[in-house]
C-alpha cells in the first residue's frame, strides 16, 4: 500500500522570521506609542497662546503665525540649517580620507587602535569636550597662542562664542558618524576592481576618481544623513560654545521651555522635526538614486 505524501514541500522557501518580529514588536509598539503621544501633546500646545506668563484657554494659530512671520526665528532656522550643512561638508572632507586610511590598514591591531581613537570622542562628556575646546579656541587658547608665536597674526582671532568655534567642535564629535559608514562601504568593495584598473595603466588618482570614489558614494550619503540630522538637533555644544551668540532651534526650544512658553517650544520643535525629516528624505532619495545608478551600470 502506497501512501500519498502529498505535495512536495520546498525546502528552499524562505521562512518568515516571526520569532524576531515577535521579540521586537513590543518595543516598537511602546516606542511608537510614547513618541506618537508626545507629538500629539506638543501639537495641542502649539495651538495655544502664552500671555502674561500663563497659558491661555482655547486654541489659536497665533503662535504659529507669530513664528512663521518673525524674521528673527527664520534667522535662527537659517543658522541651524547652515550649521548642519557646513558641519556635514567639513566632516565629509575630513572623514573620507580617514575612512580610506582605515580601510587600507591591514594589521588588525592597528585597525582596532585607529577605530578606538576615532570613536573616543563619543566616550567623553559633552561638557568636558566643550570646555576643552573653549581652552583651545579662546583668545588666550592654544590656537591663538601658536599663531601669535609664529607671527602669523597680530591679535587673537575670535573663535570662541562664534559660529566657527561651534562648527569645529561639532565636526570633532560627529566625525565617527561619517567615517564608519564610509569605511563599511569601502570594506565591501571588490579589491580586484582597483587592481584591474591599475593593471590597465590607470594612475592611482585616476583609480580613486573613477573606481573607488563612485563606488563609495553610498557611504558618504549615509554618513551625511546621520551627521546633518545630529548637527541640526545638537544642543550642548551650541549652548556652551555659542555663548548665546549662536542661536539654533535646539537652544531656542530649551529657552522657551525654561520660560514655560510651551506653545512656542512646541512650534519650534515641529519646525525642527520638519526640517530633519525633509533632510532625511532628501538623503534617502539620493541613496536610492545612487543604488539605482549602480544597478543599471552593472
Amino acid at each position: 500500500m502506497v501512501v500519498d505524501p502529498g505535495p512536495a514541500v520546498r525546502l528552499d522557501r524562505p521562512r518568515f522570521p516571526w520569532r524576531g518580529y515577535g521579540l521586537v514588536s513590543p518595543a516598537v509598539l511602546l516606542t511608537s506609542f510614547v513618541f506618537g503621544s508626545s507629538m500629539v501633546i506638543l501639537l495641542g500646545y502649539s495651538f495655544r497662546a502664552f500671555r502674561n506668563g500663563t497659558l491661555s484657554s482655547g486654541h489659536t494659530t497665533a503662535t504659529w503665525s507669530g513664528f512663521l512671520a518673525s524674521s528673527y526665528y527664520w534667522h535662527v532656522v537659517w543658522t541651524t540649517m547652515k550649521l548642519g550643512l557646513v558641519t556635514t561638508a567639513v566632516t565629509a572632507a575630513i572623514g573620507y580620507p580617514l575612512a580610506l586610511a582605515l580601510h587600507r590598514l591591514r594589521t588588525r591591531w592597528l585597525r582596532l587602535a585607529a577605530s578606538f581613537l576615532i570613536f573616543m570622542p563619543l566616550l567623553t562628556s559633552v561638557v568636558v569636550r566643550s570646555y576643552g575646546w573653549a581652552l583651545i579656541l579662546g583668545d588666550g587658547g592654544l590656537v591663538n597662542h601658536l599663531l601669535l608665536q609664529l607671527h602669523l597674526i597680530h591679535s587673537p582671532i575670535r573663535m570662541l562664542y562664534e559660529f566657527d568655534g561651534v562648527t569645529v567642535a561639532l565636526v570633532h564629535i560627529l566625525l565617527p558618524f561619517m567615517i564608519f559608514p564610509i569605511a563599511s562601504v569601502l570594506d565591501q568593495l571588490d579589491p580586484t576592481l582597483e587592481q584591474a584598473a591599475a593593471d590597465l595603466g590607470a594612475h592611482p588618482f585616476t583609480v580613486f576618481r573613477r573606481v573607488t570614489l563612485p563606488l563609495s558614494v553610498q557611504g558618504v550619503i549615509a554618513g551625511s544623513q546621520l551627521v546633518f540630522a545630529l548637527a541640526i538637533s545638537a544642543f550642548g555644544t551650541p549652548s556652551l560654545l555659542g555663548g548665546g551668540r549662536v542661536q539654533v532651534l535646539a537652544t531656542e526650544i530649551y529657552t522657551d521651555v525654561g520660560s514655560l512658553d510651551w506653545p512656542h517650544a512646541a512650534v519650534a520643535s515641529y519646525v525642527l522635526l520638519a526640517f530633519a525629516l525633509a533632510a532625511i528624505a532628501a538623503f534617502s532619495f539620493l541613496l536610492r538614486l545612487q543604488t539605482g545608478t549602480r544597478a543599471v551600470a552593472r
